[in-house]
């Protein structure tokens, strides 16, 4: 075992020393440049080359996205010059026609669940127990485990549940990729596009295919003779770690079709049918409104992940990806994803934005695409470093008391689900609170919930009302003012339609979060249903600040004019708020 992890530090650190972008002078189609990139272009910062010579050479190339109308200060959307008003509320009458809304990616990113260090102690040595009750995605357990310390040997058992099979198919797909690939480069590079990418490479779909699909219709094959609605787990074990995956009949069979692409569906006509959604007139209204708060040189990276929906550096070449991704583009249907999906709102924003890949430093995706390559890696060894049992579900949360009565976590993240729209914080409690390990076995066990809508909720609440309404109205000016010390003097001196935007934009951010949250406790009656659920309120927090990218409440000094340029751009509003959950003490007696 020695050995196999010396090779995995060894390949991690090749990967650090190579996350460096390429030369992008790609004019000759048949032998691009493959030497390193040595400097940027000046006007975008968003491609590198070798030399003066190739950077002429590719410049009529190059020239369309370094002098896109996106990369003037002047720029503004596209219905202020038609002189219309913005089709925004068209977006939910298209994703009411296409019938698909599918969240494959998630908006707030990724968390470390455990903090060990935090909590148990850097020395800890007992096993731990941890449930993703709806996450979407495998993003949190990844960030979990990866910042575990080396000197935590486990065991770790992981549960996962997610209702959809869409999200439970993706999960193990990835998570397969992970443990048959044994190159630990390979695997996430096939992860990473597997994710996010509309199309793979030949090499990536055939190890799809070839390793993957076998693994599943080996089980599909035991079953085909069973009931649809029949219950089969199924356990596949590496070395110390395993999968487990519990399916009806029918799942096992729908989790095969995420393997092979529709029939008919080429690389051209995938993008068609993505294009009929994303260049739709009711998102492009919303993707340039979205664009207003970027720089200009962001504006252009995000245009064409949007255009190509690939995740690559600005000046990678994308002839490879010649294959619909068939975990995607399963239904044959138009693409799933709703309208502001973006990779970026996945995965710690600073992170990711301040990871060296040399001079192209506006290469936002770029910078994403090399900081989870290097993440994949690490788990990939941390998958092999420690015993890891995964066990992954697929029910209504409402029935997992049915599933997993017997066990007791020291984790249990629930993700948004009590927010309004999902199942509210009463049945959150009473679903989960039962879960969550006695303080008298793991003092330190926490259920961490996760708010996105509850200030927005409480201002329509107070939209509603007319005294409130007129206050908040009273209110606004006040807002904008606070929003404006934040803003540079060079954005404040542009007049535009873009920087209006931008202001308004800029006003949810300056919000008083914690008098609007407060209400929405209050009026939700978090510490009653607490009670009830035997459960009480974490301060401090010991996993994840209640307002992990909330503005400071100063007077905004450089840096955080810098971070609200940041935070703005990104596409979060700081709005989201966490909160931990442990159990009484005096629980613990009566069992």
């Amino acid at each position: 075992m020695s050995t196999d992890l010396e090779t995995v530090n060894v390949a991690m650190e090749r990967l650090v020393l190579n996350s460096k972008l390429s030369c992008a002078n790609d004019s000759d189609a048949a032998t691009p440049c493959e030497k390193a990139g040595a400097f940027t272009c000046g006007g975008c910062l968003l491609v590198t080359y070798c030399s003066k010579a190739c950077q002429a050479a590719h410049w009529h190339i190059h020239r369309k996205d370094c002098k896109s109308p996106l990369m003037k200060n002047t720029w503004e959307p596209c219905y202020f010059e038609q002189g219309r008003e913005p089709d925004f509320m068209g977006v939910e009458l298209l994703e009411a026609m296409t019938g698909m809304r599918i969240y494959l990616w998630g908006d707030v990113p990724a968390i470390d669940v455990i903090r060990l260090g935090e909590n148990e102690g850097h020395n800890f040595k007992g096993p731990l127990d941890i449930f993703f009750a709806a996450p979407g995605n495998i993003r949190n357990a990844i960030f979990s485990i990866v910042n575990l310390p080396q000197s935590y040997r486990g065991p770790l058992n992981i549960v996962i549940n997610d209702m959809d099979i869409a999200m439970v198919a993706r999960n193990v797909i990835f998570l397969l990729i992970f443990f048959l690939e044994d190159d630990p480069a390979t695997a996430a590079i096939h992860v990473l596009h597997t994710w996010y990418s509309a199309l793979v490479t030949e090499s990536c779909h055939s190890f799809l295919k070839d390793k993957v699909k076998p693994v599943v219709k080996a089980v599909c094959d035991e079953i085909a003779q069973k009931t649809g609605s029949t219950l089969m787990g199924k356990t596949w074990s590496f070395g110390d770690s395993s999968l487990r995956l519990v399916l009806t009949r029918n799942n096992w069979l729908a989790l095969l079709s995420y393997f092979d692409v529709p029939e008919g569906l080429s690389k051209d006509s995938a993008q068609l049918l993505r294009g009929k959604i994303t260049s739709h007139p009711a998102k492009i209204d919303c993707f340039e409104r979205d664009l207003c708060n970027k720089s200009p040189s962001a504006r252009v990276a995000m245009a064409k992940f949007r255009r190509d929906g690939i995740l690559l550096p600005f000046g990678q070449r994308r002839e490879d990806f010649t294959v619909p991704n068939p975990t995607i583009f399963c239904t044959g249907k138009p693409w799933p994803l709703v309208e502001d999906a973006d990779p970026t709102l996945e995965w710690p924003m600073k992170a990711t934005l301040e990871f060296n890949i040399g001079p192209a430093k506006n290469d936002v995706y770029g910078k994403l695409y090399y900081y989870l390559r290097q993440l994949f890696v690490d788990f990939h060894r941390e998958l092999r470093s420690r015993p890891i049992k995964f066990e992954h579900l697929q029910t209504d949360v409402r029935s997992l008391p049915n599933h997993v009565s017997e066990k007791r976590f020291d984790r249990i993240d629930a993700s948004n689900l009590p927010d309004i729209g999902y199942i509210g914080i009463k049945e959150t409690l009473r679903v989960l609170g039962p879960l969550l390990q006695p303080t008298a076995v793991n003092s330190h066990a926490t259920l961490v919930m996760l708010f996105v809508n509850a200030i927005n909720e409480m201002i329509l609440i107070d939209d509603s009302y007319p005294p409130t309404r007129r206050l908040r109205a009273e209110n606004m000016e006040t807002q904008r003012l606070k929003a404006k010390r934040y803003m540079s003097e060079q954005t404040l001196s542009v007049s535009n339609n873009t920087n209006f935007l931008k202001l308004v934009a800029s006003q949810a951010l300056v919000h008083d979060m914690d008098g609007y949250f407060n209400r929405y406790m209050g009026m939700r009656r978090f510490e009653e249903l607490g009670l009830i659920a035997d459960l009480q309120m974490k301060y401090p927090h010991t996993i994840i600040d209640p307002w992990p990218m909330k503005l400071p409440d100063r007077r905004p000094t450089k840096e955080d004019q810098e971070y609200f340029a940041m935070l703005l751009a990104s596409g979060h509003t700081g709005q989201e708020r966490y909160v931990e959950w442990k159990r009484y003490p005096d629980q613990d007696v009566s069992q």
